[in-house]
């Protein structure tokens, strides 16, 4: 296994370890099935993992659990943050269309007066897409091909710019199965 363990021999019994470590296996599994390289490490508290898979296109994948507190440990769990995030990225072959997909924000409003190229998507209205084609086959291929996350609320980002593409989540899932139809594009 490349995703290697940085734990100390106390967390190996952790039911968070033994997760974190079946997490990152699946991972490294999902990636050499593709013939990918993958690296990374993990521990009870956290994982940091890439895959990078050269098939069709080249995908860089990037899996993120950390897990942060106030600093306290009598009360560690009552302030404790934790962040989990999926990022996929490729090069694309030139599709000439730059485009931003996120939440909304309470500012939006403002941009909605102002500018053509501000819509909210048709999905959830949770979401807003900047941009100055709307009608780019990649934009609503990949608004179909996500509509389950973009409802779970799990899509952070997706952002065209300069012929690459990132998808960015928040999600604890791998959601290989989207990944995959996703890569087909």
């Amino acid at each position: 296994m490349i995703i290697k363990p940085n734990a100390s021999e106390n967390e190996k019994t952790s039911p968070f370890y033994i997760a974190n470590e079946k997490f990152c296996r699946e991972f490294e599994n999902f990636i050499s099935e593709k013939n990918g390289k993958v690296n990374g490490n993990y521990n009870a508290w956290s994982y940091t993992i890439f895959g990078k898979i050269n098939n069709p296109k080249n995908w860089i994948l990037k899996y993120k659990k950390a897990t942060y507190s106030g600093g306290n440990l009598l009360f560690t769990s009552k302030y404790q943050n934790l962040l989990t995030l999926a990022e996929w990225t490729t090069n694309r072959i030139s599709h000439n269309s730059g485009f931003l997909i996120r939440k909304k924000t309470r500012t939006d409003f403002f941009l909605f007066m102002f500018s053509k190229s501000l819509q909210r998507l048709k999905v959830s209205d949770h979401y807003i897409l900047i941009s100055k084609t709307n009608n780019s086959e990649l934009i609503t291929e990949l608004i179909k091909k996500l509509t389950p996350l973009f409802k779970s609320g799990e899509v952070y980002k997706i952002e065209n710019k300069n012929d690459k593409l990132t998808i960015e989540l928040r999600t604890e899932k791998h959601h290989f199965d989207l990944f995959n139809s996703i890569s087909e594009l």
